[in-house]
């Protein structure tokens, strides 16, 4: 029998974030609200910092400006709290599955870095509530497809039991049908009580979501995650 798994969501308040990174300013001049339980889509081209403000947003990436609280607590006062409360499913660069390993390879690895909430039965239960089935564990991560890899990456990340996930690229790959599946997966979530912030190139068709739409913060953009401004214990 599969057991459940309780999320108890955070919110998180932006008000003029800026950040820079290796080609200059990487976004500015953001407002977000997102309150717990609820789904926030981030959209934006290549270029426009969706990747550098999901990295800002859970913690992890350095301020220049403004004010980021998340489940009240300050980043300018304990960035390492929001870190714990923030997990992430995907970022890239930085944080993404390696495609040369087997699904029970990936969940063996998270299961000692995933905090004392992960367990196998935590990640069964996160599945099912998306209701999505695990992969078999002999197959190779990068044979998924990509909304199975997607969606792997993210109940690896909320069955570690945080108050958000934030997760990268939402759609990519995906036939229309698939990303479809990949934000009713992540919508199930906050169903649920966890709040997911997910950033894609286009919003999914839901009317109960909020929706950032970002654009480039100067004619060439930049780069989506400069390693140098990411904190160190990220």
């Amino acid at each position: 029998m599969i057991g459940r798994v309780t999320w108890v969501g955070v919110d998180v308040v932006a008000d003029n974030l800026a950040a820079r990174g290796s080609s200059g300013c990487a976004f500015e001049n953001v407002d977000l609200e997102v309150a717990a339980g609820r789904l926030a889509v981030l959209v934006g081209s290549a270029g426009s910092g969706r990747t550098s403000l999901l990295w800002a947003l859970s913690g992890r990436m350095r301020l220049v400006t403004g004010r980021l609280v998340v489940g009240g607590h300050r980043y300018d006062e304990d960035p390492g709290a929001i870190q714990d409360a923030v997990a992430i499913a995907r970022l890239d660069p930085g944080c993404v599955l390696d495609p040369w390993l087997r699904v029970e390879e990936v969940i063996a690895e998270r299961a000692l870095i995933g905090g004392p909430q992960f367990t196998e039965s935590a990640l069964a239960a996160t599945f099912a509530t998306m209701g999505a089935a695990a992969p078999a564990g002999q197959r190779l991560v990068g044979e998924l497809a990509p909304g199975e890899e997607l969606v792997l990456a993210v109940a690896l990340a909320a069955a570690q039991q945080p108050g958000a996930v934030v997760v990268d690229d939402v759609g990519a790959g995906c036939t229309s049908s698939e990303a479809r599946w990949v934000w009713e997966c992540l919508r199930e979530l906050t169903f649920h009580g966890c709040t997911v912030i997910a950033a894609a190139t286009a919003p999914p068709p839901f009317d109960d979501i909020t929706v950032l739409t970002l654009t480039p913060p100067h004619p060439t953009g930049a780069r989506a995650a400069d390693r140098s401004d990411l904190q160190e214990n990220a």
